[in-house]
């Protein structure tokens, strides 16, 4: 079965945000199970770069590579700071024929902090501008909401 995945920083964010970057993630696959009827994946709660330092870069790569061509139905980018990852993420569901929705604050969509190689690639569908935690939630609800919709049609 193929399910929504959760892209977004975490190796190099800072102590202080890792946690509740962490349980951001959560709660958009929680929102996802909510819509769809089933958890979206969320790479750190099998790879966590701390908890889980066990696992090689190898492992990493071919674990993640098989669980985004093979096993995702929609890439959900969470654009919150740099990531070295996210942009190989987002090409592997272009070449999967899998949509992406990103989700960036508003500031850093202003301030240009997301690439536009990242934001044109052909994969993406939707980007969504927040102001807040709540307010990505909210978006993102009704945006999972037209893409079943669209999807069952």
């Amino acid at each position: 079965m193929k399910i929504p995945y959760i892209c977004g920083p975490l190796t190099e964010l800072s102590p202080e945000i890792q946690d509740e970057t962490k349980l951001f993630y959560q709660k958009i696959a929680d929102l996802c199970k909510e819509v769809f009827g089933y958890r979206a994946f969320v790479p750190h709660e099998q790879y966590d770069p701390l908890k889980h330092a066990f696992w090689t870069p190898q492992q990493v790569d071919i674990f993640e590579r098989k669980q985004v061509c093979d096993l995702t139905s929609l890439l959900i980018v969470v654009a919150i700071a740099p990531s070295w990852g996210g942009g190989i993420e987002v090409e592997m569901a272009n070449q999967n024929h899998i949509p992406v929705i990103i989700l960036c604050e508003q500031k850093k969509l202003e301030q240009r902090k997301v690439s536009r190689l990242l934001r044109g690639n052909p994969a993406v569908v939707q980007i969504i501008s927040y102001a807040s935690e709540n307010d990505a939630l909210s978006k993102l609800q009704q945006a999972l909401q037209a893409y079943v919709q669209k999807v069952h049609a």
